[in-house]
């Protein structure tokens, strides 16, 4: 098989480093690694045997969908998986609870959902309710109001039955140190768990990886560490790095050709960049058809392996679906040198944290978007 112009390497010994610094920014608790998404474009069948081995007995994983708890059972097929959407439909309650896996209530409805099961439930063997209660306390998108939850919840201690019962909430601003709606979420979280009888024997979940790096007081029983697991920082205007995390995903590419473009030429589609002078422009084999961001502007920075030395070129126009071009000057590249969009090579970091601030998104983003064309290595 030919080579891809674009491949991301996968360094697996920085995903195990980040879930350790997870663990010991929340000594004690239990760690529900999240790999949702295909572990945020990283490859979930890889991610979760690279974790297995650092996962403790009570750890788990966690994914959005039912269809994803399904995929990721074919590689963690003893780990517990918790389900973050919860059932949409009675048949897919019935799969999550024969499967085993934890799942998310986060309204009403799913709790008639669950009457509505128990009500055809057959079996003399009583079924395993691993129930996660979401709790709205501001985020205001999944979470029982609290005028439903303490009904839900009665109702839920009614049953008697095994299995593991957690309370959880999600913060809305954690990545930002000075909002006051966290404070107010954590607040609210242990106003409204007080309210409800013998809640002190059950688990307690609000951090993910925001939480996780500048709300100790959050951690609770279980933290759901998610993005700094893949070494992008969880917090808004900072790097990875700055918590000690370690670039995953390294996106790399070559460079196809040099063009020698004349002072006030012009470079790309709209002609939107215009040479100073004389300028090489070099032009690399990845643009938004790989998952690049269309929206990084001139000026955004790429790493390029040339001449033995590491050189860093800025974007020159707009990117394309194929191919993005870059400005060369004062650096000897030459076609099929390499060059490395984001993550970490030749013992240079390129954090994506930088490249999504100047495409006017975030890391989550770039690493999920990179697409099918990139091929993977670890």
């Amino acid at each position: 098989m030919p080579e891809s112009h674009s491949w991301a390497q996968i360094d697996l010994d920085a995903l195990r480093h980040n879930f350790e610094r997870a663990r010991i920014s929340a000594p004690g608790r239990r760690v529900c690694a999240v790999i949702k998404a295909n572990a945020y474009g990283h490859g979930v069948h890889t991610v979760a045997r690279a974790l297995q081995p650092a996962l403790h007995p009570n750890d788990l994983f966690a994914v959005a969908t039912l269809n994803e708890a399904l995929t990721l059972r074919r590689t963690a097929s003893k780990e517990a998986i918790l389900v973050l959407r919860g059932p949409l439909t009675v048949e897919e309650l019935a799969l999550l609870i024969q499967g085993g896996f934890h799942w998310v209530m986060h309204s009403r409805w799913q709790a008639d959902l669950l009457k509505q099961w128990l009500k055809q439930f057959t079996s003399i063997k009583p079924p395993v309710l691993n129930i996660w209660l979401k709790i709205n306390t501001g985020m205001n998108r999944l979470g029982l109001p609290a005028d439903d939850l303490r009904d839900v919840w009665q109702w839920l201690q009614s049953l008697t039955l095994p299995g593991e019962r957690v309370l959880m909430s999600h913060f809305a601003t954690a990545d930002e140190h000075e909002h006051v709606l966290a404070n107010q979420q954590q607040a609210e979280f242990a106003r409204l768990v007080k309210t409800l009888p013998h809640a002190e024997h059950c688990s307690r979940s609000l951090s993910a990886s925001a939480g996780i790096v500048s709300w100790p007081q959050a951690h609770h029983d279980i933290v759901r560490p998610g993005i700094m697991l893949y070494g992008a920082s969880p917090m808004a205007d900072t790097d990875g790095s700055h918590y000690n995390l370690k670039p995953v995903m390294s996106l790399k590419s070559r460079l196809l050709t040099i063009n020698h473009v004349k002072a006030g030429d012009t470079v790309g589609y709209g002609a939107t960049y215009h040479c100073p002078q004389d300028t090489r422009i070099g032009v690399i084999g990845i643009g938004y058809g790989d998952g690049y961001p269309r929206h990084a502007p001139s000026g955004t920075p790429v790493l390029i392996f040339a001449q033995g030395q590491v050189w860093e070129a800025p974007l020159a126009g707009r990117v394309s679906m194929d191919m993005l071009t870059v400005d060369l000057s004062g650096i000897p590249a030459n076609p099929g040198d390499e060059v490395l969009l984001w993550g970490q090579s030749w013992g240079h970091v390129l954090p994506a944290d930088r490249i999504a601030r100047y495409a006017g998104t975030i890391a989550y983003e770039l690493f999920c978007q990179v697409t099918s064309r990139v091929r993977f290595t670890v």
